[in-house]
């Protein structure tokens, strides 16, 4: 769960990774808000005094996973360069937990590992997901944040969050209105995938791997359980 606010008022936009997340950075009107007594506070109130208002954007669990794939695997070694010139290391979480699969060490030499992250294929990082999807915010399910969690005491819970609307990435109406609620500009996408073309070419056990994960996703955020122009047999 990745939680922005507008500066100066309690309106929130949720969003996870790989969901408009570097744009919505980049955006002055907005900042990011971290998991504090004040948060939990405003998500605790707005059940009973609405002061506080939360939104939620969600995309399409199928371009979602493949925007991960397009911006993780064929830009691996754009990204390691990205996160050396930053001094944030060589490859981020998302990537290692796929390494133990692709007989990869972070001992390699890094370009190696690039040319092999850059030569696998859509079918193999998804045939691996299911045992990495749960580490990383960039291929947990979007439902999660819907809820958020409080540790106390040794315990832990899970709070609901009354969101006034759910937005969807794909509809220009929903986009449209959270640029007038957040006053924010939402024309110029950042970090998008959409110049890196790829065959991706979807067969039933991908397609029914991504929908077993993201089941909630599809069902709760009414997206079809099938890609664009597909049909499982």
């Amino acid at each position: 769960m990745i939680v922005f606010k507008q500066k100066d008022k309690d309106i929130y936009l949720i969003t996870n990774y790989k969901v408009m997340y570097s744009t919505l950075s980049k955006q002055g009107n907005l900042v990011r808000a971290g998991l504090s007594k004040r948060l939990y506070l405003n998500i605790l109130l707005s059940w009973i005094f609405p002061k506080s208002k939360f939104y939620l954007i969600v995309r399409n669990p199928f371009d979602r996973i493949k925007s991960f794939y397009k911006s993780k695997f064929p830009k691996a070694e754009i990204n390691r360069l990205w996160m050396l010139q930053n001094e944030k290391g060589e490859w981020q979480k998302c990537t290692e937990y796929f390494f133990p699969y692709l007989n990869l060490n972070t001992d390699m030499a890094p370009k190696m590992i690039s040319q092999v992250l850059i030569s696998t294929s859509f079918d193999k990082v998804i045939s691996i997901l299911p045992n990495v999807f749960s580490k990383d915010g960039h291929m947990t399910p979007q439902h999660y944040a819907k809820k958020i969690s409080l540790s106390k005491y040794g315990y832990r819970c899970r709070i609901p969050i009354r969101f006034q609307k759910v937005f969807k990435i794909e509809s220009k109406k929903d986009l449209n209105e959270i640029e007038k609620i957040f006053d924010i500009n939402l024309s110029k996408p950042l970090n998008s995938t959409k110049n890196i073309v790829e065959d991706f070419t979807y067969n039933d056990d991908n397609v029914k791997t991504i929908v077993n994960i993201y089941k909630r996703d599809f069902e709760e955020f009414k997206y079809e359980q099938t890609p664009s122009g597909y049909s499982i047999i």
